[in-house]
């Protein structure tokens, strides 16, 4: 690391004894420890390079920034912990969390964090591809020429595909076999299904049940609980099944029941929920669009905080898949914005040269995207520009709401990545607007944060 050493950090987390797994996102080294009373929370905040700490329900989130994944590698290294095996015990968490107010909300978004974390860089990275191709064909680029159309195949294949990275993380989370969970999501998947619907068939029979036709590509909500499912199948079979054929019967009895189970309730309950989601977020934004975008902009830096806006993950994937685009993001672009602006108020009123330093490097990062720097390094910890970003964010999707502004791509909303905003009959003018609704809560948060924050107060 360029600042704290990865030894300092183990020591301020109770030494190596007290290791028991770890994992990354986008910023933060996250943490399993064996003990968390052994965890020194201020001291890891006085580290160099350390922006902030998140105290979880089950880890300890360090948040580093854009070095995390070498700072992740290192880390293993050091304490000789395997990577991307992490330790995750719901069980164990309930435990934790029972009698605390919001335990049943604090286990689903931990649950959700842990499916959703490890596939957001592929997310990001084919959103920021697809914003690239926006880009591209505003200015006349064309599925005529081979070279585009793989380009937009490659990008597209994380959404397309998206099922098989969401088996694969929540069957690591519910402690299944993986590949038994990926030959589900095959199952679901194959070619069959989405040929039958090309014929206009909508229900098929097994053992003379009926069950709807769904095409499952894109979808979100019906593999994660199809692998929930299947879970318990394979761990009921395991407690059941004694014996050398072991190995046999309960892969073959868990790929079986879980995908007709999937196939004649999970699946197509799940599918209407996502499609439900999906629509309700539409209709608050189309018959709300002002107030929804004021409430949203100016929570979703506090939804950052909490860890809940993974929630929002599937919702957005959902809405890409259905229709296109997503009322969204212009909304919670102008809150990571607002965020960027705040820093920079922070950075011309602050006297202090460090915080100088941390504010214009935080703001850069917000500005292309990356808001946890800005959030736990800069706005938290001085408090009122926070709240001032907050606002900035509110008045930007206010009025993303108002003029009903969409995103065509999933990915960061930023500046950098303003190809996600190029799409529909008025791809230009849409793009543009969204550029201004960021730009205002950059200048909002900015000007209230220089005008009405003492940096004495955090001092």
């Amino acid at each position: 690391m360029a600042n704290a050493s990865v030894k300092e950090i183990v020591e301020k987390l109770g030494g190596l004894d007290n290791i028991a797994a770890a994992a990354h996102c986008a910023t933060r080294l996250r943490v399993t420890t064996k003990d968390k009373t052994k965890v020194d929370f201020d001291g890891l905040k006085k580290l160099n390079g350390v922006m902030g700490v998140v105290d979880g329900a089950t880890q300890t989130q360090i948040v580093i920034g854009a070095d995390v994944a070498d700072v992740y590698r290192e880390f293993c290294d050091y304490t000789g912990v395997s990577e991307e095996e992490e330790v995750y015990d719901a069980k164990a968490l309930k435990e934790d969390l029972k009698g605390k107010k919001g335990a049943g909300l604090t286990l689903f978004f931990e649950t959700v964090a842990r499916i959703f974390n490890p596939i957001v860089p592929a997310l990001a990275g084919c959103g920021f591809l697809s914003a690239i191709i926006m880009v591209a064909m505003a200015f006349g680029a064309s599925m005529q020429s081979e070279t585009f159309a793989t380009f937009v195949a490659i990008s597209m294949a994380v959404f397309t595909f998206i099922p098989f990275l969401l088996a694969s993380s929540t069957a690591k989370v519910f402690k299944m076999n993986e590949y038994v969970a990926l030959t589900i999501c095959a199952a679901m998947m194959a070619s069959k299904w989405s040929g039958l619907i090309a014929d206009g068939v909508n229900y098929y029979h097994f053992l003379g049940i009926p069950f709807r036709v769904v095409n499952y590509s894109s979808s979100v909500l019906p593999i994660v609980f199809a692998v929930i499912v299947a879970s318990y199948i394979e761990k009921g079979l395991n407690k059941l099944v004694k014996g050398p054929l072991k190995i046999i019967i309960v892969p073959a009895f868990t790929i079986l029941f879980g995908t007709m189970i999937t196939f004649w309730t999970v699946g197509p309950i799940t599918y209407a929920i996502g499609q439900a989601l999906a629509n309700g977020m539409n209709w608050l934004f189309e018959h709300g669009g002002p107030i929804a975008g004021l409430v949203y902009g100016g929570i979703y830096s506090s939804m950052v905080v909490l860890g809940i806006h993974h929630g929002m993950v599937p919702v957005l994937t959902q809405m890409i898949a259905n229709q296109g685009f997503n009322f969204v993001s212009p909304t919670s672009g102008s809150a990571n914005i607002g965020q960027a602006g705040a820093a920079f108020g922070v950075w011309l009123k602050t006297k202090n040269a460090q915080k100088k330093a941390n504010a214009a490097s935080a703001c850069i990062a917000a500005c292309v995207g990356i808001t946890e720097p800005v959030i736990y390094g800069v706005t938290v910890p001085s408090g009122k520009p926070f709240f001032f970003a907050a606002i900035g964010g509110a008045v930007g999707g206010f009025i993303a709401g108002l003029l009903r502004l969409k995103a065509y791509a999933m990915g960061g909303p930023s500046f950098l990545n303003f190809g996600m905003f190029l799409g529909g009959e008025n791809a230009v003018t849409n793009c543009l607007l969204v550029m201004v609704c960021f730009a205002i809560a950059f200048v909002v948060a900015a000007a209230l944060t220089y005008f009405f924050w003492n940096p004495e107060e955090a001092e």
